[in-house]
């Protein structure tokens, strides 16, 4: 069975797509100007004139702009690039973007609404909120909780320069030359805007669009896939793309087009690099993530073919050569830095997560994680040993940034505390989630810590007090839970839904709702350094 094939019936080739934005009686309060979208028109074979230059253009003194415009490019230039950064993609936020953005109004207002918008979420005037949609899409979803700054929601110079951006983006794409970079650059520089304002239906509405534009961008009658059209397509922008349906998968959405590289391709004879790492880790993991929601729903209505245990197989197997090649990489290279030492973990950190994950997917009792243990320890040690070995100045840096683009240890310490039922080990994933303190793309350290010390509470009350190495009975045990809603009126209060097995993993579902509440995360101080 091709689980892969199974959904491109649903992708449409088209000569042109729609990206969402801004709602437009929001844009209208603050402009005057009725937003209607922007098409992307065909992709025509001419060079971008920003790509000539050889090299980055951050000079914020000569660039064009008012005040406020130059002190968030500034910002993004001093602060949100290196943080957007993370452990892999400097030369990305650092010398790509704004080489572009010199000759590109629409990156360049992208931008400054980018570093106003982490301006102000550096300064910690948010509140928070959720997505309240996800839950309706899909009632098995874990979706990940999104923290929406209230203030930063509604602010109105990033907003306008948001607009701008927009505008001038759908004039520069009357002229083809080089469309389809310009429109996946922006289009990566509006998730990151509906990251930090906690839109999760925007954010993920971009990255569709923009994917649709990537896949027919490259050469779909190859099977490899390895050589698309745009050498820079392939290597700067796709790999974003990549990454993002992680987080739309996550939320609970399915991919409607066939995955740009087939699974026998992912990993090569040998890693050059830590990115090629990365890189080929995402693709195992969203090709792991598609068989793990396809397989979501089958396993409770106990439908699992010998297909499905075959699939299985074949991934896991992968997902284990990937972790000896990319030992060999690490016993090998030895011009590793300490940035790439930190990388290495995370990665790590990942392929762990994946391997229980795969491995748990289609059996429905949750007590099929019990034998993970020593894994679950060794991906809590790896997040541990990244929080306190953050002891340079750069490494300092990048730990303490408010906003990440992507998912790096929050998601996988909040699968450790919910699905290893162990309770030092994942009392000991929700201190790092306290001491994080961050938003990785729309996964708040907070409100996962929050959620996660509930779903503990809830698995261990029957347990007798002190029991250092038992486990809750599977009927206690809390197989999903998601965020709901959240009250206008207080933005503390949080309505949690949970969904149990009480009466036999065979039997229907227990759900109930609760309300949790959170500090202000206005309240919550940074440290100036990781102790």
């Amino acid at each position: 069975m091709d689980y892969d094939s199974r959904q491109s019936s649903h992708f449409a080739t088209q000569e042109s797509a729609t990206f969402a934005v801004i709602p437009r009686r929001r844009l209208r309060k603050y402009t005057g100007r009725k937003c209607d979208g922007y098409e992307i028109p065909p992709r025509k074979n001419r060079a971008l004139a920003a790509q000539t230059a050889s090299s980055p253009q951050p000079c914020l003194e000569v660039a064009p702009g008012t005040q406020d415009e130059l002190r968030a490019l500034e910002f993004f230039h001093v602060r949100t690039a290196p943080g957007l950064s993370s452990y892999f993609d400097a030369d990305f936020w650092t010398r790509l973007v704004f080489q572009i953005s010199s000759a590109e109004p629409s990156i360049r207002h992208a931008m400054v609404a980018v570093g106003a918008l982490h301006l102000q979420r550096e300064k910690g005037t948010v509140t928070l909120s959720m997505d309240e949609k996800a839950h309706q899409r899909d009632p098995l979803a874990t979706s990940m909780p999104v923290r929406k700054p209230t203030q930063l929601h509604e602010d109105p110079f990033a907003l306008v320069q948001y607009n701008k951006a927009i505008v001038h983006l759908a004039k520069r794409l009357q002229d083809s030359t080089a469309a389809t970079e310009i429109a996946l650059l922006a289009c990566i520089l509006f998730v990151c805007i509906e990251f930090l304002r906690g839109e999760a239906e925007l954010a993920i509405n971009h990255f569709k669009g923009g994917m649709n534009i990537a896949i027919q961008s490259l050469d779909f009658q190859s099977r490899r896939l390895a050589k698309p059209a745009s050498e820079r397509l392939r290597n700067d922008t796709l790999p974003f793309f990549n990454r993002l349906e992680l987080l739309s998968t996550l939320f609970g959405n399915d991919a409607p087009w066939e995955y740009p590289v087939a699974l026998q391709f992912v990993i090569p004879e040998e890693f050059a690099n830590v990115k090629e790492a990365r890189d080929s880790l995402v693709h195992l993991m969203n090709l792991s993530l598609r068989f793990i929601r396809y397989m979501k729903y089958r396993k409770y209505d106990r439908i699992v073919l010998p297909d499905d245990l075959a699939r299985q197989q074949t991934l896991h197997q992968h997902v284990m050569e990937w972790e000896e090649k990319f030992d060999t990489l690490l016993a090998n290279d030895i011009s590793l830095t300490a940035k790439d030492l930190d990388a290495t973990k995370i990665l790590r950190v990942h392929q762990r997560v994946m391997h229980i994950w795969l491995l748990a997917s289609t059996q429905p009792e949750e007590c099929r994680t019990d034998v993970f243990t020593e894994q679950f320890e060794d991906i809590v040690s790896l997040g541990e040993a990244l929080q306190t070995e953050a002891g340079t100045c750069e490494q300092r840096q990048e730990y303490a940034t408010t906003f990440l683009f992507d998912m790096v240890i929050v998601s996988p310490m909040y699968f450790v505390a919910t699905k290893c039922r162990h309770p030092q080990i994942r009392r000991r994933a929700i201190k790092l989630l306290r001491h994080t303190k961050r938003r990785e793309s729309l996964w708040d350290s907070n409100v996962s810590a929050a959620i996660a010390e509930r779903v503990v509470a809830i698995e261990e009350q029957h347990l007798p007090p002190l029991s250092i190495n038992q486990f809750p009975e599977e009927k206690h045990r809390i197989h999903n839970s998601h965020i709901q809603s959240v009250s206008s009126e207080d933005p503390t209060k949080h309505a949690v839904t949970f969904y149990t097995k009480p009466y036999g993993i065979d039997a229907q579902w227990k759900i109930w709702q609760e309300s949790i509440f959170l500090d202000p995360p206005s309240n919550v101080k940074r440290k100036k350094k990781v102790d």
